[in-house]
């Protein structure tokens, strides 16, 4: 009788069986890192724009005070702004900054008129702690002129693919007065700075303008 016996595997070669099993545990992993940089990608293909604006006779609110201001003069602020997005879908939060400049060209060297701030973003209104607001200062007269506002909060974004999200702006008046008359068109800087986080940030930048006789600063 002639003995059957199950091979034994030669030094060097690797059994079909232990591939077999090397192949199944593998797929998973290679399909785990092939997910990973559309997502990567469609961050970095994103951009920023202030896609709103609005001139009328505005009824302001009082962002650090209560209460409202209308304007006698066509005053122009902006309303909107949108991500625009690249392929792939971008789905995390991001941390948004909104800061509101000085006019430029108005000196004003005693006394104090108001400024810009955020009043509400994504239709959430501001708090006290997201907002600041800050005069220039100097022995003798104290705080004076226009003040330098900022709001930075944090929210969840989702843009579809090759797609676009709005985000509304809401600014208010920010600030004291103390009745100073302003003789110029007054134009307030506005940028908009959204963080996506390891570095990467996208920028709009728009304008407020408030003309002469308005009777709101």
């Amino acid at each position: 009788m002639t003995d059957i016996r199950e091979s034994e595997p030669r030094p060097g070669l690797v059994s079909r069986r232990a591939i077999a099993r090397t192949a199944a545990w593998s797929v998973p992993a290679v399909a785990v890192v092939a997910a990973a940089p559309p997502a990567s990608a469609s961050v970095n293909s994103t951009t920023l724009a202030v896609t709103g604006l609005e001139t009328s006779f505005l009824t302001l609110n009082l962002v650090d005070g209560g209460g409202t201001l209308t304007a006698s003069a066509l005053v122009t602020v902006p309303t909107e702004v949108t991500i625009t997005n690249g392929p792939g879908l971008v789905s995390q939060a991001v941390t948004v900054t909104v800061t509101v400049g000085r006019p430029s060209g108005i000196n004003v060297s005693v006394g104090r008129a108001r400024g810009f701030g955020v009043y509400s973003f994504n239709g959430v209104q501001s708090t006290s702690g997201q907002r600041t607001t800050t005069y220039q200062s100097a022995p003798i007269v104290g705080q004076y002129g226009f003040p330098l506002t900022t709001f930075t909060t944090t929210l969840p974004v989702a843009v579809p693919s090759n797609g676009s999200l709005a985000l509304p702006l809401v600014l208010g008046l920010a600030g004291v007065s103390t009745g100073l008359s302003i003789g110029a068109t007054a134009s307030y800087p506005v940028t908009i700075v959204v963080d996506f986080g390891n570095g990467l940030t996208r920028t709009a930048a728009s304008t407020v303008a408030v003309p002469v006789g308005a009777g709101i600063l």
